[in-house]
Protein backbone atom coordinates (compact mmCIF):
# COMPACT_ATOMS: atom_id res chain seq x y z
CA UNK A 1 0.00 0.00 0.00
CA UNK A 2 1.05 3.11 -0.20
CA UNK A 3 2.13 6.08 -2.43
CA UNK A 4 5.19 3.76 -4.48
CA UNK A 5 4.17 0.31 -2.22
CA UNK A 6 0.47 -0.32 -3.37
CA UNK A 7 2.32 -0.10 -6.95
CA UNK A 8 4.21 -2.29 -5.94
CA UNK A 9 2.18 -5.24 -5.21
CA UNK A 10 0.27 -4.39 -8.81
CA UNK A 11 3.06 -5.35 -11.08
CA UNK A 12 4.06 -8.21 -8.68
CA UNK A 13 1.61 -10.80 -10.41
CA UNK A 14 0.12 -10.03 -14.05
CA UNK A 15 -1.59 -13.01 -14.18
CA UNK A 16 -2.12 -14.87 -16.99
CA UNK A 17 -2.66 -13.63 -20.64
CA UNK A 18 -4.94 -11.32 -21.69
CA UNK A 19 -6.55 -13.41 -24.66
CA UNK A 20 -8.64 -11.64 -27.56
CA UNK A 21 -10.52 -8.27 -26.78
CA UNK A 22 -14.09 -8.53 -27.74
CA UNK A 23 -14.44 -6.88 -30.64
CA UNK A 24 -18.04 -5.29 -29.22
CA UNK A 25 -18.84 -2.22 -26.73
CA UNK A 26 -21.97 -3.70 -25.54
CA UNK A 27 -22.55 -4.22 -21.84
CA UNK A 28 -22.11 -8.05 -21.59
CA UNK A 29 -18.36 -7.75 -23.14
CA UNK A 30 -17.39 -4.64 -21.61
CA UNK A 31 -16.39 -5.44 -17.84
CA UNK A 32 -14.42 -8.84 -19.72
CA UNK A 33 -12.66 -6.20 -22.26
CA UNK A 34 -11.79 -3.98 -19.71
CA UNK A 35 -9.87 -6.71 -17.56
CA UNK A 36 -8.32 -8.29 -20.41
CA UNK A 37 -7.10 -4.83 -21.32
CA UNK A 38 -5.69 -4.17 -17.80
CA UNK A 39 -4.24 -7.88 -17.40
CA UNK A 40 -2.48 -6.97 -21.01
CA UNK A 41 -0.87 -3.91 -19.63
CA UNK A 42 0.28 -4.56 -16.08
CA UNK A 43 2.66 -7.76 -18.03
CA UNK A 44 3.70 -5.67 -20.47
CA UNK A 45 4.66 -2.77 -18.01
CA UNK A 46 6.23 -5.76 -16.02
CA UNK A 47 8.13 -6.97 -18.73
CA UNK A 48 9.01 -3.84 -20.71
CA UNK A 49 8.82 -1.07 -18.40
CA UNK A 50 5.99 2.06 -17.48
CA UNK A 51 8.14 4.46 -20.07
CA UNK A 52 8.74 2.36 -22.62
CA UNK A 53 5.08 0.49 -23.39
CA UNK A 54 3.04 2.49 -25.59
CA UNK A 55 -0.79 2.29 -26.31
CA UNK A 56 0.45 0.38 -30.01
CA UNK A 57 2.02 -2.10 -27.61
CA UNK A 58 -1.06 -2.43 -25.83
CA UNK A 59 -3.00 -3.36 -28.65
CA UNK A 60 -0.89 -5.12 -30.05
CA UNK A 61 -0.44 -7.31 -27.30
CA UNK A 62 -4.05 -7.44 -27.58
CA UNK A 63 -4.41 -8.67 -31.22
CA UNK A 64 -6.97 -5.03 -31.58
CA UNK A 65 -6.19 -1.75 -33.33
CA UNK A 66 -5.55 1.25 -31.20
CA UNK A 67 -8.79 2.79 -31.80
CA UNK A 68 -10.44 -0.28 -30.34
CA UNK A 69 -7.99 0.21 -27.20
CA UNK A 70 -9.23 4.00 -27.48
CA UNK A 71 -12.82 3.14 -26.27
CA UNK A 72 -11.77 1.81 -22.95
CA UNK A 73 -8.80 3.82 -21.98
CA UNK A 74 -7.88 6.96 -23.69
CA UNK A 75 -4.20 6.87 -21.75
CA UNK A 76 -1.47 4.03 -20.43
CA UNK A 77 -1.90 6.70 -17.08
CA UNK A 78 -5.44 5.59 -17.35
CA UNK A 79 -4.56 2.11 -17.22
CA UNK A 80 -2.58 2.19 -14.41
CA UNK A 81 -4.63 4.31 -12.20
CA UNK A 82 -7.11 1.49 -13.07
CA UNK A 83 -4.48 -1.28 -12.25
CA UNK A 84 -4.08 0.42 -8.90
CA UNK A 85 -7.77 0.78 -7.96
CA UNK A 86 -7.98 -3.37 -8.89
CA UNK A 87 -5.20 -4.15 -6.65
CA UNK A 88 -6.78 -1.77 -4.00
CA UNK A 89 -10.51 -3.69 -3.92
CA UNK A 90 -7.96 -6.90 -3.94
CA UNK A 91 -6.29 -6.04 -0.77
CA UNK A 92 -9.90 -4.78 1.15
CA UNK A 93 -11.38 -8.13 0.01
CA UNK A 94 -8.70 -9.92 1.54
CA UNK A 95 -8.55 -7.90 4.81
CA UNK A 96 -12.08 -8.62 5.42
CA UNK A 97 -11.17 -11.34 7.25
CA UNK A 98 -9.50 -9.27 10.05
CA UNK A 99 -12.52 -7.67 10.97
CA UNK A 100 -13.53 -10.56 13.51
CA UNK A 101 -10.33 -12.93 13.59
CA UNK A 102 -6.81 -13.32 12.99
CA UNK A 103 -3.19 -11.20 13.11
CA UNK A 104 -4.18 -7.75 11.79
CA UNK A 105 -0.76 -7.00 11.52
CA UNK A 106 0.43 -10.19 9.84
CA UNK A 107 -2.89 -9.24 7.27
CA UNK A 108 -1.59 -5.88 6.67
CA UNK A 109 2.21 -6.69 6.22
CA UNK A 110 0.38 -9.47 3.69
CA UNK A 111 -0.06 -6.34 1.45
CA UNK A 112 3.61 -6.67 0.79
CA UNK A 113 4.54 -10.31 -0.13
CA UNK A 114 4.66 -10.02 -3.63
CA UNK A 115 8.23 -7.63 -2.34
CA UNK A 116 8.90 -10.06 0.21
CA UNK A 117 8.91 -12.94 -2.32
CA UNK A 118 11.00 -11.38 -4.99
CA UNK A 119 7.96 -11.23 -7.60
CA UNK A 120 8.78 -7.23 -7.68
CA UNK A 121 11.04 -6.49 -10.99
CA UNK A 122 12.85 -3.34 -9.00
CA UNK A 123 13.68 -1.61 -12.47
CA UNK A 124 10.31 -1.29 -12.93
CA UNK A 125 9.67 0.46 -9.66
CA UNK A 126 12.42 2.72 -9.67
CA UNK A 127 11.64 3.88 -13.78
CA UNK A 128 8.48 4.75 -12.55
CA UNK A 129 9.05 6.94 -9.54
CA UNK A 130 11.82 8.81 -11.25
CA UNK A 131 8.84 9.31 -14.72
CA UNK A 132 6.68 10.47 -11.54
CA UNK A 133 9.29 13.67 -11.68
CA UNK A 134 9.02 14.74 -15.06
CA UNK A 135 5.62 13.13 -15.79
CA UNK A 136 2.62 15.38 -14.59
CA UNK A 137 0.35 12.76 -15.22
CA UNK A 138 2.35 10.10 -13.84
CA UNK A 139 3.06 11.93 -10.56
CA UNK A 140 -0.59 12.58 -10.10
CA UNK A 141 -1.70 8.93 -10.43
CA UNK A 142 0.71 8.05 -7.66
CA UNK A 143 -0.57 11.22 -5.54
CA UNK A 144 -4.01 9.33 -6.47
CA UNK A 145 -3.28 6.38 -5.09
CA UNK A 146 -1.84 7.31 -1.98
CA UNK A 147 -4.83 9.58 -1.12
CA UNK A 148 -7.07 6.05 -1.86
CA UNK A 149 -4.59 3.91 0.21
CA UNK A 150 -5.03 6.13 2.87
CA UNK A 151 -8.59 6.42 2.78
CA UNK A 152 -8.88 2.70 2.60
CA UNK A 153 -6.57 2.63 5.57
CA UNK A 154 -9.01 4.89 7.64
CA UNK A 155 -11.74 3.13 6.76
CA UNK A 156 -9.95 -0.46 7.97
CA UNK A 157 -9.13 1.22 11.39
CA UNK A 158 -12.35 2.65 11.85
CA UNK A 159 -13.79 -0.42 11.05
CA UNK A 160 -11.65 -2.63 13.43
CA UNK A 161 -12.49 -0.02 16.57
CA UNK A 162 -15.97 -0.68 15.77
CA UNK A 163 -15.22 -4.62 15.96
CA UNK A 164 -13.27 -4.07 19.10
CA UNK A 165 -10.49 -5.60 17.63
CA UNK A 166 -7.94 -2.17 18.31
CA UNK A 167 -8.45 0.45 20.42
CA UNK A 168 -9.63 3.53 18.19
CA UNK A 169 -7.01 5.95 17.35
CA UNK A 170 -7.10 9.25 18.73
CA UNK A 171 -6.05 10.46 15.37
CA UNK A 172 -7.14 8.65 12.48
CA UNK A 173 -5.73 10.08 9.95
CA UNK A 174 -2.13 10.03 11.24
CA UNK A 175 -2.41 6.62 12.47
CA UNK A 176 -3.35 5.42 9.22
CA UNK A 177 -0.08 8.12 7.30
CA UNK A 178 2.07 5.90 9.85
CA UNK A 179 1.12 2.68 8.62
CA UNK A 180 1.28 3.69 4.46
CA UNK A 181 4.81 4.84 5.85
CA UNK A 182 5.88 1.71 7.67
CA UNK A 183 4.67 -0.11 4.51
CA UNK A 184 6.71 2.12 1.83
CA UNK A 185 9.80 2.45 3.84
CA UNK A 186 10.05 -2.26 4.19
CA UNK A 187 9.52 -2.03 0.76
CA UNK A 188 11.91 0.45 0.27
CA UNK A 189 14.57 -1.13 2.58
CA UNK A 190 14.12 -5.02 0.48
CA UNK A 191 14.58 -3.37 -2.89
CA UNK A 192 17.65 -1.51 -1.95
CA UNK A 193 19.00 -4.22 -0.23
CA UNK A 194 18.42 -7.22 -2.72
CA UNK A 195 17.57 -8.90 0.43
CA UNK A 196 14.18 -9.78 2.78
CA UNK A 197 16.44 -11.00 5.89
CA UNK A 198 13.89 -10.20 8.80
CA UNK A 199 12.44 -7.53 7.44
CA UNK A 200 8.80 -9.11 7.40
CA UNK A 201 8.99 -9.63 11.19
CA UNK A 202 10.42 -5.95 12.08
CA UNK A 203 7.65 -4.68 9.68
CA UNK A 204 4.84 -6.90 11.72
CA UNK A 205 6.48 -5.64 15.08
CA UNK A 206 5.94 -2.44 14.04
CA UNK A 207 2.98 -2.68 12.77
CA UNK A 208 1.56 -4.34 16.26
CA UNK A 209 3.18 -1.21 17.75
CA UNK A 210 1.13 1.61 15.97
CA UNK A 211 -1.64 -0.83 16.58
CA UNK A 212 -1.67 -1.26 20.14
CA UNK A 213 -1.56 -5.04 19.48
Amino acid sequence: MGKYASFLGRFGTPGGGPGPLMPKVVPEYKAQARTRIVEAARALFLRKGFSHVTMDDIAQELGVSKGALYLYFRTKTALLVEIQSRHRDEIMVTWEKFLDAGDIAEGIAHSLDTVFSGQVDISVWHELVAESGSDPDVRAALELDHKEDARLMRTFLKRLGAKGRITPPKDLDTAAEMILMLLQGYAVRVMLSGTVGDSRRKLIRALRLVLGL
